[in-house]
């Protein structure tokens, strides 16, 4: 059926359901049309905004009627305007059922056998669900008279300038401030994406709650001396004890780390701890960014592991390791692996930092590992994977059809992928429980942990 709306079309739907990323979804002649910040419930006047051969997408102009009892008032002054939050106008109570929701449906859509309703969880959410975020990549501009820094808006390369983030620690947004500050009093150049000009692209911050310490690296579009002396002294700034600048003049890369990562004052790590382990962290280390739920999150890969000490484990996608040095205690042994070099350098130190000698990591791709363990006699009784939004590399999910690894725990935080890695292996595994914990309060983003389990015929 072609679809008969055209762009700036003004409409009035019933949102019926929640889609994927959050947006409400109505229909207009049996056509899907996809209206952020419309809720289930609502009776609501939009404008189309792109037609597509099977949806469309529209932006809401108003409530008209009733709005859903679920719909709050924003607590922030830049919702709407910056892409960094899309679910402050839903109350958090309902923004946790959203969430199991978009995983029910992810499933009901990518996931070709029948699964019974009580394999999926509620969502594991927060008591406090402001100021969580631990890290901030934060793109820098000059507005005329001082240097700011600010978030993109959505689908957007346009910059909307932010002083205060109420998902950020708040010790972030403070000594943001103190750097841009001491930045523009120094006459610090910011780069100008429209004359290619200037030095300073993001400041990037990490904050630990060991001892409260602050790490900054400063990405420069261009390796500038000056520049690199004055970020030397960011250490007098309370609680900044590390700082690194990198290069990247890639104007097209979506990473905000060029090749180049140098230190350049302080301490070259900052420890942080999730329970009784402790971390020590560069600045390319990937960390969760919500600490209070991660633990949350590797407990619950505990619990449904259900380990009995004899186990032999691959932690896959590894990171720092912070996963399989959480399990380590209750198993034989662990073996992580992950194509990050210098990933694989911090995880095998913080094995030793915690005197764990259960568990060595190993860089490169998973499938030649397997491989290569197998050649030996070693063959893990349990895979857990915290792969990518793109999820598990499709060799290794045929390999795991052929080879018997008893039980996967997938970790993901894109549920569709996570659908359809589960159907592909759906032919050898079947799955125990599906539990969707919300990482990313006020987003319409969603951890989940998947127990699959291999059948026996």
């Amino acid at each position: 059926m072609a679809n008969s709306l055209h762009k700036n079309q003004e409409l009035l739907l019933t949102i019926k359901r929640i889609g994927i990323n959050g947006e409400g979804i109505g229909y207009y002649k049996k056509m899907a049309v996809f209206v952020e910040g419309a809720l289930p419930g609502e009776d609501v006047v939009c404008t189309i905004t792109e037609v597509h051969d099977q949806y469309s997408k529209a932006k809401m102009l108003r409530v008209k009627g009733k709005p859903s009892p679920h719909r709050v008032e924003p607590k922030c002054k830049y919702f709407g305007k910056c892409g960094g939050c899309d679910l402050q106008h839903v109350s958090y109570e309902y923004q946790l059922e959203m969430k199991k929701q978009i995983v029910v449906e992810s499933f009901e859509k990518y996931y070709h056998k029948d699964l019974n309703p009580k394999l999926f969880k509620e969502t594991i959410g927060m008591e406090n669900p402001w100021f969580y975020r631990n890290k901030a990549k934060l793109p820098v501009r000059y507005d005329g008279e001082k240097i700011v820094t600010g978030l993109y808006e959505e689908n957007s390369n346009r910059l909307v300038y932010v002083e205060d983030c109420i998902i950020e620690k708040k010790e972030i947004r403070a000594a943001v401030k103190k750097i841009c500050d001491y930045l523009t009093r120094f006459q610090v150049i910011a780069y100008n994406p429209k004359t290619q000009e200037g030095v300073l692209r993001h400041i990037i911050v990490r904050h630990t709650n060991l001892l409260n310490k602050l790490q900054v690296t400063l990405v420069l579009y261009k390796e500038d001396t000056r520049t690199i002396n004055i970020a030397k002294e960011l250490t007098k700034i309370d609680n900044v004890v590390s700082v690194y600048y990198s290069i990247n003049d890639d104007l097209d890369s979506l990473e905000n780390f060029g090749r180049k990562v140098v230190h350049i004052a302080g301490e070259k790590v900052v420890q942080e701890q999730i329970g009784e382990l402790k971390f020590d962290l560069l600045p390319t280390s990937f960390f969760q960014l919500n600490l209070e739920q991660t633990e949350k999150l590797y407990n619950q890969v505990k619990n449904v592991g259900k380990f009995k000490g004899y186990e032999k484990v691959i932690d896959g996608y590894c990171g720092v390791g912070t996963i399989g040095l959480w399990v380590a205690g209750e198993v034989l042994e662990v073996r992580g692996i992950d194509n990050n070099v210098e990933a694989i350098k911090n995880a095998n130190e913080n094995a030793v930092t915690n005197k764990i000698e259960n568990a060595k990591f190993y860089n490169g791709n998973l499938l030649p590992h397997f491989h290569n363990f197998a050649k030996v006699g070693w063959t893990p009784d349990v895979l857990i994977v915290d792969p990518p939004r793109t999820g598990m590399d499709i060799k290794l999910i045929n390999y795991l059809q052929e080879h018997p690894v008893a039980k996967v725990l997938y970790i993901s935080c894109n549920p569709s992928t996570l659908a359809k890695n589960c159907n592909h292996l759906s032919s050898k595994y079947h799955i125990l429980s599906i539990q969707p914990l919300d990482m990313f309060p006020q987003t319409c983003h969603v951890e989940c942990v998947v127990c699959l389990k291999r059948s026996q015929n």
